[in-house]
């Protein structure tokens, strides 16, 4: 089994759902209230150890109840939490989503808080972890700085690194040139190259001109339309989404690249690791919730 180690968020979210999305000054009336463990970098580390991987993580909390309550979950999960950081000046992030239960869409406002006090020294201090992995996932919602300095311990001792680069941003070549795989979706693989990837032509496009800032191999997610991954080995390919009746995609990316970066540590192929990570994110969208929603390994099927 391979060792993979998530750095990124950990936020608590506030989830409403409703039949309509408020306009600019506009109030609606909700439904149903939750509040859910979430985060990019937690969402992404549960569902890699809920594939069967060895998951550290790590990430910055408060020192309150809701930083105490996620770390409580990581380790339900199985997940190694000794390198999650509790911040004493900043409190735990929180993320408030308002569901469409219409069309299962959403859209977020995220509070960072601790996760953007997540430094560079932070990062020094758990180095050795890093450079044990055989896989780094990281995402965009901890500081930029952050990221580029555990790309370049992992760069520099052989650790393959995956890129989720949401929240969508621009991103220099220097950091991009550190990335082994990037798996963006199509919102921010036009902020990335500036060509929206609306059809077969233009994700090629976009994906060969993506591949060319990166070190060995790109993904784009395409949501209902599956996924095109592109190597500098020749491999590419569109892997087919599974189709489902959708209720809440708030995490269907998480779990993709959870689930893919398990799947790559534990030796399948891309094509294989792409099919095991669609099959995960298909489930995920028929619940509601972040980490509720993310399956285990054992609630499907798998070759």
């Amino acid at each position: 089994m391979g060792k993979i180690v998530v750095i990124g968020s950990s936020n608590t979210d506030m989830v409403i759902t409703s039949a309509k999305m408020p306009l600019p000054g506009e109030t609606v009336m909700g439904n149903e209230f939750d509040v859910i463990a979430g985060g990019k970098g937690a969402n992404q580390a549960v569902a890699a150890a809920r594939a069967g991987g060895d998951v550290s993580f790590i990430a910055k909390v408060g020192n309150d109840d809701f930083g105490k309550k996620a770390i409580e979950g990581y380790k339900k999960d199985n997940i190694d939490t000794k390198n999650i950081f509790i911040d004493e000046k900043k409190s735990t992030g929180v993320a408030v989503i308002i569901v469409d239960e219409t069309t299962a869409q959403n859209s977020i406002v995220v509070a960072p808080g601790s996760n953007a006090n997540l430094s560079v020294n932070d990062i020094q201090k758990v180095k050795q972890v890093i450079l044990e992995a055989d896989i780094l996932l990281v995402q965009l919602e901890i500081p930029i700085e952050t990221v580029q300095a555990a790309f370049k311990i992992a760069n520099k001792n052989g650790v393959k690194t995956i890129l989720n680069p949401a929240p969508a941003q621009q991103l220099s070549d220097e950091l991009l040139n550190l990335v082994d795989i990037i798996t963006p979706n199509e919102t921010e693989t036009q902020l990335l190259i500036g060509i929206d990837p609306t059809n077969e032509n233009d994700i090629r496009d976009a994906a060969k001109k993506l591949l060319g800032k990166v070190k060995e191999a790109v993904l784009i997610t395409l949501g209902s339309k599956g996924v095109y991954y592109l190597s500098k080995n020749g491999d590419e390919g569109f892997v087919p989404a599974i189709k489902v009746d959708a209720v809440d995609t708030t995490a269907a990316g998480d779990v993709f690249n959870g689930y893919f970066a398990t799947g790559l540590a534990n030796g399948n192929s891309f094509e294989e690791a792409i099919g095991f990570a669609n099959k995960a994110a298909a489930i995920s969208v028929t619940q509601k919730g972040a980490q509720p929603s993310i399956p285990k390994k054992s609630d499907f099927k798998i070759n």
